[in-house]
């Protein structure tokens, strides 16, 4: 895999082996829409349309972790008579590409013990999308203006629909009751009976806030 294909961790290096051998390529489109009183609104549109690819070790383009294809963002304000003033972000979020677990690996008991989780498996790197995801954000303010200061209060709604987002499922060998079952395939290998934990992130995130400015 590519080392810029880590994600989060794709600065972190220096404890395996790197080769220049890989070819990445990268395209897209962005289209922004600007409007500074649209019926009274300021608006700002944006869509972007990117494809991020790497080639793997077989010499085939591959999804990079950056490649959500479309992202849509939406961003809405209006100030309105004695100092009110609302605003709202909406955002869209394109389907992610993940890495999925190697389950023949990771069942069985002598490598799960090694690490005690599931082993990725990079022959399919980044063959797997989450769902795409969307949240809206809603802020009020209002201002208090006197001769040597001046007094803002706002309510700020992080995720005001409470829209839950795709994160990858988590590989655990436990069931539900919290056993641990084993048995032996018809290679006579022991293994784990492994399952599949949903993982979801995404709450509704109110915050009040004072400024002062002098």
């Amino acid at each position: 895999m590519a080392l810029a294909s880590k994600g989060a961790d794709y600065d972190i290096y220096g404890n395996e082996a790197l080769l220049s051998v890989s070819k990445g390529r990268a395209y897209g489109l962005e289209l922004l829409y600007r409007n500074t009183d649209l019926f009274g609104f300021n608006v700002i549109l944006s869509y972007t349309l990117v494809r991020s690819e790497f080639t793997n070790y077989f010499g085939k383009y591959v999804a990079s972790a950056w490649d959500n294809r479309n992202l849509l963002y939406l961003t809405l304000g209006r100030k309105f008579r004695h100092s009110w003033e609302i605003g709202m972000k909406w955002r869209f979020v394109g389907e992610r590409p993940i890495l999925p677990y190697d389950e023949n690996k990771s069942g069985i008991v002598a490598a799960w013990n090694v690490q005690g989780r599931g082993y990725p498996d990079y022959s399919r790197f980044n063959t797997l999308r989450l769902r795409s995801f969307n949240q809206l954000d809603v802020r009020v303010d209002k201002s208090f203006y006197f001769k040597k200061w001046s007094l803002m209060l706002y309510v700020d709604v992080q995720n005001v629909l409470g829209s839950k987002a795709d994160q990858p499922d988590i590989l655990v060998n436990t069931q539900p009751d919290g056993s641990v079952v084993k048995y032996i395939d018809d290679k006579g290998v022991e293994r784990y009976k492994l399952r599949y934990i949903s993982n979801y992130a995404g709450t509704i995130l109110p915050s009040v806030g004072i400024m002062v400015e002098l």
